[in-house]
């Protein structure tokens, strides 16, 4: 494997990139995730798991993965207070080594191509957003055969588990050559792409988001009100989320954020990656 190139800033080569990955009490999920990142047809990136207060033991299992991948992992977490979803995420931003951050749920596999094509379209002043498919559990390939036959859905076999009631919203999860892009720019949390230099002017993720809901899709307005462009490639950055129970989706302390955020049409988060302290959370580095 070539070194990476290093560049002045201390950033590792612009042309990799680091997936940034949710995460909170999904070991049961884990190598399946692990082995979907590594049979991914672009392998030049680091993981970085954002790990919201697990109280499981992601240690051996990252460990024993963390060879196959290119770049290594990093395991970034803090005490479990609440939902912290946006303080962690920003916690791995701040020690990521690339410059095009990749965001996903540890409960989404991604797509043989998933961050091939999200490089493909990545730029600075753009961030690219997708969908997702929603599978159940079940019908997830043990982590083995993963590595030997990749994820094996296409529109055939997704089509056939939608008519046994085992997948929704199918339409999003295949790559098509036409009709890929949506006019739909609200910004999901668990399937987007963006420049290092984007989030850093608008300062991250905002951390008066405690609790479930909203805090990336107030990104996303922030994004757009500093005139970074949103692109939803809905049929081009692919991912099967696995179906579980819904969380609350009422939270009004998060809505009273995100419509002030509107309605100032604010651009900088209140706290966020400029307040981060090192010290405040706990990281453990996994490396080839």
């Amino acid at each position: 494997m070539a070194a990476a190139v290093v560049l002045k800033s201390g950033r590792e080569d612009p042309g990799g990139a680091s997936i940034i990955v949710g995460t909170y009490n999904d070991i049961d999920i884990l190598p399946a995730s692990l082995a979907a990142f590594t049979v991914q047809s672009f392998r030049n990136f680091e993981l970085v798991i954002a790990d919201d207060g697990s109280s499981q033991n992601y240690g051996p299992l990252l460990k024993e993965w963390a060879p196959r991948i290119q770049h290594g992992i990093q395991h970034v977490a803090h005490e479990k207070h609440g939902f912290r979803k946006a303080r962690i995420l920003n916690r791995a931003i701040h020690v990521s080594r690339f410059d095009t951050l990749i965001f996903i749920d540890m409960d989404c596999l991604p797509h043989h191509d998933f961050v091939r094509n999200h490089m493909l379209y990545a730029a600075p002043r753009t961030a690219i957003i997708g969908r997702r498919a929603h599978l159940r559990r079940e019908v997830i390939p043990p982590p083995l055969r993963i590595l030997e036959r990749g994820l094996g859905f296409n529109l055939r076999s997704l089509l056939r588990l939608w008519l046994q009631d085992k997948a929704r919203v199918v339409e999003h999860g295949f790559v098509s050559p036409i009709f890929y892009e949506s006019s739909n720019h609200s910004l999901q949390g668990s399937n987007f792409s963006v420049n290092r230099s984007d989030l850093v002017a608008v300062n991250g993720f905002n951390e008066n988001f405690e609790g479930w809901g909203k805090e990336d899709m107030e990104l996303g307005v922030r994004l757009e009100f500093s005139r970074v462009k949103i692109r939803n490639l809905r049929n081009k950055v692919i991912q099967y989320h696995l179906v579980h129970d819904r969380l609350s989706q009422e939270n009004p302390e998060s809505d009273c954020i995100f419509d002030q955020t509107v309605a100032t049409r604010t651009i900088r988060a209140p706290i966020g990656l400029a307040e981060i302290r090192e010290g405040d959370f706990s990281l453990k580095r996994y490396r080839t």
